[in-house]
């Protein structure tokens, strides 16, 4: 099958045409972003915040074909047992157990029904109830919490400014962000998940998101909804922010 495969994409190409799994329509336009956006901003350090089962690690080195170095954050114990087994075989993964917050400390961890839910805050099914099923409490967890500051001092060489942060806490990214003000003058370009119904009590709407984001160095780059299937409703979208210093000055307004 793999000869017919690769047949079928070159005669495709030759006529300007892409082949493309259906599996993979959904993501495919954000994948083509971001391929453009690492060779653009030169990334060579993804630090990977609420990484549950590696999967946007997974997404990374198969889709987007990004091979560098990977730093996965995650707080629910048995998921970091399972990522650090996983990562044995990755040299460029690494795995840290804790969540990200705007102190360090600790905190308790609702752990979901569908882990990938998982939060520092509490489910809210006011606003949108399709994920009442998954979106439910079923064990509470004591978890260490690090600022974003601590842990990119102790990964990254002082003066490496092209890092990738990609943010999936579940309603707490902006708290994350907070811990990590002297970081994000060393990130190239970021993504967080912006909620429009929010689905966790007391989660920041996308304005305020953004609103802090553009105070500290960052513009916006795009947008793609992260809920394929959830058809007509938008939940939540991931945004993608570059820094201002990446921005040519031709894309930038003039001061009067």
């Amino acid at each position: 099958m793999k000869p017919i495969r690769v047949a079928v994409e070159s005669a495709a190409k030759t006529f300007g045409y892409s082949v493309i799994p259906n599996w993979r329509l959904p993501s495919y336009p954000q994948t083509q972003y971001l391929r453009r956006l690492f060779d653009y901003s030169g990334i060579e350090t993804v630090i990977d915040a609420g990484a549950n089962e590696g999967q946007y690690r997974d997404y990374l080195r198969n889709e987007v074909g990004y091979s560098g170095d990977i730093v996965s954050i995650e707080p629910i114990p048995h998921l970091v047992d399972k990522l650090r087994a996983r990562a044995s075989g990755d040299p460029h993964w690494r795995i840290e157990g804790c969540a990200l917050a705007a102190m360090r400390g600790s905190a308790t961890l609702n752990v979901m029904g569908g882990s990938q839910f998982s939060s520092l805050l509490a489910p809210d099914h006011s606003e949108i109830g399709l994920f009442s099923e998954q979106n439910v409490v079923v064990q509470r967890v004591e978890v260490e919490t690090r600022t974003l500051d601590e842990l990119m001092a102790g990964i990254t060489r002082s003066d490496l400014r092209n890092v990738y942060l990609k943010l999936d806490t579940q309603g707490s990214d902006l708290e994350a962000l907070k811990g990590g003000i002297a970081a994000l003058r060393r990130v190239a370009a970021l993504q967080t998940e912006a909620s429009f119904k929010r689905i966790y009590r007391g989660a920041p709407g996308h304005i305020e998101v953004v609103n802090f984001l553009h105070e500290h160095g960052f513009e916006m780059s795009a947008a793609y909804p992260n809920n394929a299937g959830h058809f007509p409703v938008l939940v939540e979208l991931d945004l993608h922010l570059i820094s201002r210093e990446l921005i040519p000055a031709s894309h930038q307004g003039t001061v009067q």
